[in-house]
Order: C-alpha cells, then sequence, then structure tokens
C-alpha cells in the first residue's frame, strides 16, 4: 500500500464513506467510493485534507460501475502532486 493509498484509507475510516480498492498509477489517483451519489464537494474536501489542496490537482467526480460489478458507484480521479 502506498503512501498516498494509506492517507486516504485513514481519511474516509471516520466518514460514512466506504471506499473500493484505490489505485494509485504514477501520479493519477483513483478513488471509488461505494456509495452512489455520494456528495462530490465532500469527497474532494476529505482527500484534500489527507494529502493537502495542493497536493490534489484537477480532481473529476463520475458515477460508473466499480470494480467490474454491478453496483454502481463514486468515483474520485486526481492527480498527485508531491
Amino acid at each position: 500500500m502506498t503512501d498516498i493509498e494509506a492517507a486516504i484509507r485513514d481519511a474516509f475510516e471516520h466518514t460514512d464513506y466506504d471506499l473500493g480498492d484505490v489505485a494509485v498509477n504514477r501520479r493519477q489517483v483513483r478513488v471509488p467510493v461505494l456509495q452512489e451519489g455520494a456528495d462530490p464537494d465532500a469527497l474532494r474536501a476529505v482527500i484534500e485534507e489527507a494529502l493537502g489542496a495542493d497536493a490534489v490537482v484537477a480532481a473529476t467526480v463520475t458515477t460508473e460501475t466499480i470494480d467490474g460489478e454491478d453496483a454502481i458507484g463514486t468515483v474520485v480521479s486526481f492527480q498527485h502532486r508531491p
């Protein structure tokens, strides 16, 4: 587990959101949230608090299937700036 993934998981432990498999590929980060219709601003705020607002670049929030399942969830994708 990367430091980024650990920081995100730790931050979401204290929320009502459940995470799928957080993926980190170089500087691209994908955070699947299992709840459909999760509040995009709240998700960004949790991630920015965990990593620092300057470290989260070009965040997008989409609704899509999670982990190849039939379940629909919310996904936050962004680039991480060290």
